[in-house]
């Protein structure tokens, strides 16, 4: 009788966890430094605060494109550091499980504040977005 869940168990996942905290750190990193040069502009300009902060539109298109920024962050680390992954359509949706999961974790993590780098539906959709668009070589029909 066949495993229907062999493929699931013969995934990669510890190597897969480690390219998605690698991914969130780094994706981290760049929002915090980022957030300290926004607080830096904004005592020189106050009115660019309503852009980010005010929660509209362009928040939103910001949340969307980071988290696209952030799929892709994600095959690239994996292309370039993680070379031993054979990397296919399993191996993406697996990534992708493993980046909502760091993120849910990482959002127990109060005193760091993050203003792009979050989980939210809108940074789901982009996050899948750009994971698969970098990764779209890598599907098998």
């Amino acid at each position: 009788m066949r495993d229907p869940l062999r493929r699931l168990k013969s995934l990669p996942w510890f190597p897969l966890l480690q390219n998605a905290a690698l991914t969130i750190l780094l994706a981290t990193a760049l929002d915090i430094t980022l957030l300290l040069i926004l607080f830096g502009l904004f005592r020189i300009w106050p009115q660019g605060t309503n852009l980010l902060v005010g929660g509209g539109m362009t928040q939103q298109l910001l949340q969307f494109t980071a988290a696209g920024g952030i799929g892709a962050l994600s095959v690239i680390l994996l292309e370039r550091w993680f070379r031993h992954i054979l990397l296919d359509g399993a191996t993406l949706w697996a990534s992708v499980g493993c980046l909502v999961l760091v993120l849910y974790l990482k959002g127990f993590l109060q005193p760091v504040p993050t203003l792009f780098v979050g989980l939210s539906y809108l940074q789901f959709v982009g996050l899948m977005l750009g994971l698969f668009s970098q990764g779209r070589t890598y599907w098998r029909w």
